[in-house]
């Protein structure tokens, strides 16, 4: 059996309800102005992913001592869900003028903001595509909370094109994997 080595094919999927109002509508000229035009502004953000994060678990083991001074490991008393980092973070390419950075900053300070009542956003999916593109799994983080953007540097002194990205990190409650491949 020949495994194909693409792991690239996922999509991420921001709540309708994710961007704020405000937001969609002060931007909704640039995003539908691109050479692609993008139907929503989540769809816009979604295109400008780059990778995504998932988090890992470690698990550290009980130790007993046994007769004789021999060590024995065990698993420990911590439940699985409790195991996890419980973080994801999302990449994002920036775009023409930096405006998806400020899209999402802008969205990031309406959800802050202390007027703002709702304590997590609704649940975010990723769904993980096979090499030929089909929907074959989704993980639903539940009840995400944004935890941090990071910042960018702007210079003259370099006059070499590049790519700049900037990164977003979430904190999660759980999780759930649904399999989608039928």
């Amino acid at each position: 059996m020949l495994l194909n080595a693409r792991q690239n094919g996922f999509i991420f999927s921001f709540p309708p309800d994710y961007f704020t109002d405000r937001v969609k509508e002060k931007y909704k000229k640039y995003y539908q102005s691109l050479i692609l035009p993008y139907d929503s502004i989540n769809d816009f953000m979604s295109a400008t992913i780059q990778s995504i994060d998932f988090p890992g678990w470690q698990m550290a083991e009980a130790t007993q001592i046994r007769l004789l001074g021999k060590k024995q490991d065990f698993k420990n008393s911590v439940q699985v869900p409790d195991l996890f980092s419980r973080e994801f973070s999302i990449t994002f390419k920036m775009t023409d003028a930096y405006l998806n950075y400020f899209i999402f900053l802008e969205n990031s300070l309406d959800f802050l903001d202390f007027e703002n009542k709702a304590q997590t956003f609704p649940p975010m999916r990723l769904s993980l595509l096979d090499n030929q593109g089909y929907l074959v799994a989704s993980i639903i983080f539940n009840k995400p909370i944004l935890k941090s953007q990071e910042g960018f540097k702007l210079s003259y002194s370099s006059g070499t094109p590049d790519f700049k990205v900037f990164t977003a990190k979430f904190v999660y409650f759980n999780f759930d994997v649904e399999l989608d491949f039928n």
